[in-house]
């Protein structure tokens, strides 16, 4: 103990030493926007809180030395540090309390708050203001009490403020702050610091401003008496606690942050406990900004405005509070989408969350590469020069550029090679497939085109028996007919794919126009969104930079801080779209921006890994497509390769050829004195290069020859014989292509009797012009044969694609959509078109849907949505818990209507239903239960609505209850749920204005309906009812909470609400017809109600219904004018109440309230003379006075302002 002692003692001396040999930040005392966040570490936070004790004097007010009261400071700073929870605290740490008490000491001495204070009780303030947090656990005190947490074992309600309370009070005790004073005196000061830190519990803000208020101020500037002291130091502590957003721009938005993202980790356990997830913890729904602002108009203004009065100085805070509020109103119209949220975190987590081997990594590099557009626009170019560079070469080139062709050739070959190989990598279902043998047999043939691979550097041709020459020529054009499958693997890649994705879109498109079927794959940020979250004030453009990438990623986590490495993450998507090494650096357009978003997002989308049920629908569907592109292709494939081959080989060869008849003529008559005349004639008829006649006179031969043609012979010096070899000159090799030379010879065989005299006649041909007039031709008929495929193909493919992908697209965006959204309507498309199998499924398809929808309801959104997203089917799923206004309405004397009507008692009740339902959905409502002659109707509230803490604070009718009306609504931020949002000049309607103005469109129609006025002259209803018939129903509002799911068995189902709050709803129509009103509301329902409603509503009596542990206060609406043809909304309201006589509102009010409090027979003579005077035959006044009648207008002695019923 005394080791503790002394290490405490030498610590606190430490402490002042550092203290001391400081500056004093006098201004941190006096100006309010001073950056707390400058003390970043404890020790300098510890230095601070010395400091301004030491300004305040506070050691001294309590008569302890700085030694003495250092190690106070000390064990406040370790229970703010201590580790109670699964919760980070992020917010109510030590920083927010020096904060806190920093604020206070600027109130109290630059706002000058201190002059209605002993010096002693400001410091007991300062004391609160430092401990107001102590060991906080950082969740609210309804989580605690909802979870069980053992503090509530140990502490009364409010758990935290007490637990603050308690452990403040034992601190100031174990560390002496009250030995020195008296003991009345101590324990005003114990009662001090106690009551501020129970005012900072907001459940009580009201009540703290109504009492603030009441202060009653000293005249001559003396201090205030004990109570006003404990409010004004408890209002004092409050506002510094919650005005954060009252501070400079810069520091309300980083507390701002601070204590969202401790709500969200509150959400975040909520969810993992099965719990439902309070107001304001779910960072997936609500609009942090939009809190703020709220919070500042409805809750901090009427605060600072209240500190206004009392200290003039503070006027500074409304107005930094109001230049915040604006800007938050700003950043809340910038905020993102739940969907864009949703995108935005899943493009920041990791790129890949399966783990890779090296290989796998290595592989998904390559596939990224080879399906990059630049990878495939490369590889298409090199298709295109390996089917038409070799044509172009023969008929515009010359012997010259034969190498170089040859080196851009066998380049071309190798790339076609690596296409291949890359391929068979990253496809499995490429390798050995049809386009594979494709592929590798195009890139052979290209060997064929290289000159020097085919001909090498041959400068002789061998004499040959027989010719050859036609059989590679058809070899070559087969081969060149193969190389366009490369085109066709690049026509698949980039017509068949990009053109689907274009169809794709194009159909979307058109569904949208139609209304058809909403359109899941359409990008989640359009250039509008991206301007509306980043658009400069001025109107300059926008360049998108990694600072509008952070501010992106950290607008998704709604002021909770982003997981590690997740603006990393996004960038490398960004990079990986793009086919890019990661970027530190880059700056996008606003369009470019949003095309590499999209591209993310259909990255994403296509990732089979991610348990995006909805994106593997769009996969497999996209698969189809391409399945049967492909399978089209290659038949087509397979019938041109078929008719050029047949055509090919029915080329046949002449029987006669000139060239060898007319040299063995020569042969045979070499002899012949009319050789040269024949010689001529043979010439003229085939035009040799050379000739060469045996046992002839050549020279005669070659005078006769250069006789006939001069321009092309070959002179006897460039050829040569040896030993069967014909040894051609370098002269005319430089001239001439020996592939297009043809050498014709008679006899095949002969013995030479000298190697170099030949023993045959020999003509060479040069067929280099033919060749080239074949290679245009083969040019063109490959441009044919492309445009043969392409028109083909897409003949082909479009029909299948009308009549069976389309179809199924479709279908697939409908399965989608109920997946998403099972609530829109949907609807089939009309084509006045046969109605084919598939047309016939789709149109079914969509039948059955409707029927789900029609069939479940709102309720039952939830099944449809999770068994078509999920791969099993489970009608039966768990319920979820939601918060709604229900409404019940029921047809009065249903059975005798039924009895009279017989079988068209189902018309009649479907002309109601149509009614109801059709008023229901007008004002934003669902129809869930159908009961035969009722009809339960719902509205469901958002989970992060203020009317969800209303609901759930379930405040008791308002005259059993002392809280002002005023004060109530301006709640907002109340942990306890007293939380009404304050209505705008501008009306808005709530959710329960739009459930009342339902019901009342709902009796309108009813009596203007032409299909029921009908039944006012039916003779089957005439025998029961009185003449004219006239439809009379109830109807019952009142607001909740339910369990929302699917009740039965695995044998029939239905989809509806379970919770006393819905019986509740039935309670009430059926207690209209005790109050003679067709319409009654719960007080709970009326709450919610606008102030532009609540005015024409009047409350008619308070009751305790059986089974209820608290009474319900019912009021209804007077709808008295029978005129109104049409109710069209809240315009029309008043005309509802046009006929109440003047003064009967106030006057019938005047009288329920002489009930509530007990004066019957006060009571009695405001009712008499309301039924006499203003509105005879009231149903609610005579039900009052005939209850009030049975005790003689006498209350009984327990009257606690409602009655059991």
């Amino acid at each position: 103990m005394t080791t503790g002692r002394s290490k405490r003692s030498s610590r606190a001396k430490s402490i002042e030493k550092e203290v001391l040999s400081t500056e004093a930040p006098e201004d941190a005392f006096t100006d309010w926007n001073w950056n707390v966040f400058e003390l970043a570490s404890s020790s300098m936070q510890l230095a601070f809180v010395h400091r301004l004790s030491g300004f305040f004097n506070m050691h001294g007010a309590f008569g302890l030395s700085l030694e003495e009261i250092g190690p106070f400071y000390n064990d406040v700073h370790e229970g703010y540090l201590e580790r109670n929870t699964h919760v980070a605290r992020r917010y109510h740490t030590f920083l927010h309390a020096v904060d806190v008490m920093q604020s206070v000491g600027v109130f109290l001495h630059g706002f000058q708050g201190q002059k209605v204070l002993s010096s002693l009780t400001s410091s007991a303030l300062l004391i609160a203001a430092l401990c107001h947090d102590i060991g906080h656990v950082g969740l609210t005190n309804q989580f605690l009490v909802k979870s069980g947490h053992p503090l509530t074992l140990e502490y009364r309600n409010p758990v935290l403020e007490s637990m603050h309370t308690a452990r403040t009070l034992l601190l100031i005790k174990k560390h002496g702050f009250l030995k020195n004073l008296e003991t009345k005196e101590a324990l005003r000061i114990s009662k001090t610091i106690a009551r501020c830190i129970m005012y900072t519990d907001v459940s009580i803000h009201s009540e703290l401003l109504r009492k603030t208020r009441d202060i009653e101020w000293p005249m001559d500037f003396s201090h205030l008496g004990e109570e006003d002291s404990f409010v004004y130091c408890g209002f004092l502590l409050h506002t510094a606690d919650i005005c954060n957003p009252a501070k400079e721009w810069p520091l309300a938005q980083r507390w701002t942050d601070l204590i969202m993202s401790e709500f969200f980790e509150q959400g975040a356990l909520e969810k993992r406990e099965g719990l439902v997830v309070s107001t304001f913890r779910n960072a997936d729904q609500i609009n942090t900004s939009e809190i703020q602002a709220n919070f500042v108009r409805l809750m901090l203004h009427p605060t600072l405005a209240l500190m206004i009065q009392m200290l003039p100085k503070a006027s500074l805070l409304k107005e930094i509070a109001e230049k915040n509020r604006l800007q938050w109103e700003v950043e809340s119209h910038r905020a993102l989408t739940v969907p864009q949220i949703e995108l935005i975190r899943a493009l920041s987590r990791p790129l890949s969350t399966r783990q890779m081997t090296f290989g796998q990594e290595y592989k998904e590099k390559l596939t990224r590469l080879s399906e990059s557009e630049k990878v495939m626009l490369f590889f298409l170019l090199t298709s295109l020069y390996a089917a038409f560079a070799y044509n172009i070469h023969i008929a515009y080139g010359n012997v010259s550029g034969d190498t170089a062709f040859g080196i851009c050739t066998l380049i071309v070959f190798v790339i076609m090679l690596v296409d291949v190989l890359l391929a068979t990598m990253t496809n499995p279902n490429y390798r050995w497939s049809f386009y594979f043998g494709f592929d590798l047999i195009s890139s052979l043939s290209l060997l064929a085109d290289i000159p020097f691979i085919i001909m090498g550097n041959k400068d002789s041709i061998k004499l040959r028996t027989e010719p050859s020459q036609n059989a590679q020529v058809r070899l070559f054009r087969i081969l060149r007919v193969v190389r366009l499958a490369t085109l066709f693997k690049h026509f698949k890649q980039f017509m068949v794919k990009r053109s689907y994705r274009r169809q794709r879109s194009s159909l979307r498109s058109l569904n949208s126009q139609r209304s058809s079927a909403i359109d899941p794959c359409s990008a989640t940020f359009s250039i509008d969104d991206l301007k509306r979250i980043f658009q400069h004030d001025d109107g300059r453009a926008i360049v998108f930079t990694l600072e509008h990438v952070q501010q992106l990623v950290r607008g998704a986590y709604r002021g909770y801080p982003p997981p590690d490495n997740a603006i990393g993450n996004f960038c490398h998507r960004i990079a990986s779209s793009m086919a890019q090494a990661p970027m530190r650096h880059f700056k996008f357009s606003l369009s470019k921006f949003q095309k590499v978003l999209s591209a993310m997002e259909e990255e994403y989308d296509r990732d089979l890994n991610s348990t995006n049920q909805i994106s593997q629908l769009n996969f497999y569907a996209s698969r189809l497509g391409e399945k049967v592109a492909d399978t089209t292709i290659r038949h087509v494939i397979f019938l041109l390769l078929a008719i050029l081959i047949i055509l090919t080989e029915c080329n046949l060869p002449r029987t006669i050829n000139p060239s060898l008849y007319g040299l063995k003529k020569l042969h045979h008559h070499s002899t012949s004195p009319t050789l040269s005349r024949q010689v001529q004639f043979y010439v003229n008829a085939t035009d040799p290069m050379y000739l060469y006649i045996a046992n002839a006179n050549n020279s005669i031969v070659q005078t006769s020859l250069a006789v006939a043609s001069t321009d092309r012979i070959w002179n006897q010096s460039d050829i040569s014989f040896d030993n069967g070899q014909m040894i051609i000159s370098s002269r005319i090799l430089s001239s001439v292509r020996l592939e297009f030379v043809q050498v014709v010879q008679y006899p095949n065989n002969c013995v030479w009797n000298e190697t170099s005299i030949p023993c045959q006649s020999i003509a060479i041909f040069d067929h280099g012009a033919d060749a080239k007039t074949a290679a245009f031709w083969e040019m063109a008929r490959a441009v044919f044969i492309i445009f043969c495929f392409t028109w083909g193909s897409a003949i082909l493919t479009l029909d299948v694609y009308n009549r069976v992908i389309v179809p199924v697209e479709r279908m697939v965006s409908l399965t989608q959509q109920l997946a998403l959204n099972p609530t829109k309507s949907l609807s089939a498309e009309e084509e006045e078109k046969p109605m084919y199998e598939m047309k016939l499924l789709q149109s079914t398809l969509t039948k059955v849907a409707r029927l789900l929808q029609i069939g479940y309801g709102s309720a039952g959104s939830a099944i449809i949505s999770k068994n078509m997203m999920g791969a099993e089917f489970n009608p039966i799923i768990a319920g979820k818990k939601v918060h709604a206004v229900f409404g019940f309405c029921d047809i009065r004397r249903f059975t005798d209507i039924t009895e009279c009507l017989q079988e068209q008692v189902m018309m009649f009740t479907n002309t109601i239903g149509h009614i109801v339902h059709h008023a229901a959905y007008t004002f934003n409502g669902n129809a869930n239960k159908n009961v035969g002659d009722a009809f339960l109707l719902v509205w469901q509230i958002s989970e992060d609505s203020p009317d969800v803490a209303v609901i759930n604070q379930a405040r008791p009718p308002a005259h059993l209850t002392s809280a002002r009306e005023d004060e109530v609504d301006c709640l907002f931020f109340d942990e306890e749920g007293s939380k009404k949002m304050a209505q705008s000049k501008v009306y808005v309607a709530t959710v329960a204005d739009n459930a009342l103005m339902a019901f009342l469109k709902t009796m309108v129609d009813i009596d203007t309906s032409p299909k029921l006025k009908a039944y006012k002259t039916n003779k089957l209803l005439q025998t029961r009812f009185e003449i004219p018939f006239q439809v009379k129903m109830g109807y019952g509002l009142h607001v909740g909470w339910a369990i929302d799911g699917a009740i039965g068995s695995k044998y029939k189902i239905d989809a509806s609400y379970l919770s006393s709050d819905v019986n509740m709803a039935a309670t009430l129509e059926s207690t209209t017809k005790l109050y003679h009103v067709p319409l009654i509301m719960s007080h709970s329902f009326y709450n919610l109600l606008s102030p532009q409603l609540q005015q024409f509503c009047r409350c008619i009596d308070c009751v305790l219904f059986e089974g209820c542990s608290k009474p319900t206060a019912l009021y209804t609406f007077d709808c008295v004018n029978p005129n109104v043809r049409q109710f069209r909304g809240i315009i029309d309201v008043p005309l509802l109440q046009m006929g109440l006589q003047n003064g009967f509102t106030s006057t019938f009010e005047k009288g329920v309230n002489e009930y509530f409090a007990g004066h019957w027979k006060e009571a009695k003579d405001t009712f008499d003379f309301l039924l006499s005077s203003l509105k005879p035959n009231d149903g609610p006044t005579e039900a009052l006075i005939k209850f009030m009648q049975r005790s003689s207008f006498q209350a009984p002695v327990d009257w606690k302002g409602y009655r059991k019923l």
